[in-house]
């Protein structure tokens, strides 16, 4: 339970503290039954204690980009199953300076209340726009899903 409350925790922050930038959980869904879920969020919204366990610097000058991997029928998310994945994130701003970003892999819970997610922080200034390229291998099955996003980021 803990592990849901702490999850769910990250992604109401991101949702309810960032309303005004217009910011909300994304996920996409693919061919073979799995559900990327993927946000980004200024770190200066986490919680000292959340910022402390997953080893994230809280600051208005940085960012955070978190994944997570669920297999099963998107419309009923109770019933799907957390997964391991390979992740691979390349992110740059407009002037294709790189974030360098390696994603650390957080495994809490048991099997029945499993969450597995990636996560790491990075840089930013005010309005910058971030480029992201994310790759997925779900299951390490050799079948890469790639998607693209974009976020402007606020740091005032």
């Amino acid at each position: 339970m803990f592990v849901k409350n702490t999850l769910y925790s990250i992604l109401a922050i991101s949702l309810l503290a960032l309303t005004s930038y217009a910011m909300a959980e994304k996920s996409v869904k693919t061919d073979d039954g799995y559900v990327i879920h993927y946000n980004t969020v200024n770190n200066a919204f986490l919680t000292p204690e959340n910022a402390r366990i997953y080893k994230i610097k809280r600051s208005k000058n940085r960012a955070f980009l978190l994944i997570s991997v669920r297999k099963g029928d998107s419309e009923k998310p109770k019933q799907t199953q957390a997964v391991k994945a390979k992740v691979t994130v390349q992110a740059m701003n407009l002037n294709r300076q790189e974030k360098g970003l390696k994603m650390r892999e957080v495994v809490e819970g048991g099997v029945a209340d499993q969450a597995i997610y990636y996560v790491d922080d990075f840089t930013i200034s005010n309005q910058e726009t971030i480029k992201f390229i994310i790759k997925v291998d779900s299951e390490n099955r050799g079948k890469v899903h790639e998607f693209k996003f974009s976020q402007q980021f606020f740091v005032d």
